[in-house]
């Protein structure tokens, strides 16, 4: 799932590779009774996510293009909580309701 790659990416990038000794980034799935979830865990260095968004170049188009295309797709959502110096974990979460797959389990 290409929704993934982005927050994998962060994960390693802006997590675990800012730490001094890296740290251990963390992919798992579960189900819920009303949605699938896609978990993306790391102990990196974390950040406020109550900060207003930094000003340093960066486009964030990748975060930004997930959120949209799970939205567009299933009505899908993603989720982030971090805490400085503990880690971040991402959380993407996809409604059973409504889905017309035939491949989607019940």
């Amino acid at each position: 799932m290409l929704s993934v790659q982005p927050l994998v990416e962060n994960a390693v990038k802006h997590g675990v590779g800012m730490k001094k000794k890296g740290g251990t980034v963390k992919i798992s799935t579960r189900e819920t009774d009303t949605a699938f979830e896609v978990i993306v865990s790391d102990d990196g260095v974390g950040f406020d996510t109550s900060a207003p968004r930094a000003d340093d170049g960066r486009s964030h188009v990748g975060m930004e293009n997930t959120r949209t295309r799970l939205k567009e797709m299933c009505d899908g959502e993603i989720k982030i909580e971090s805490t400085v110096g503990e880690g971040t974990t991402a959380t993407i979460i996809l409604p059973k309701e409504g889905q017309t797959n035939e491949d989607t389990v019940s």
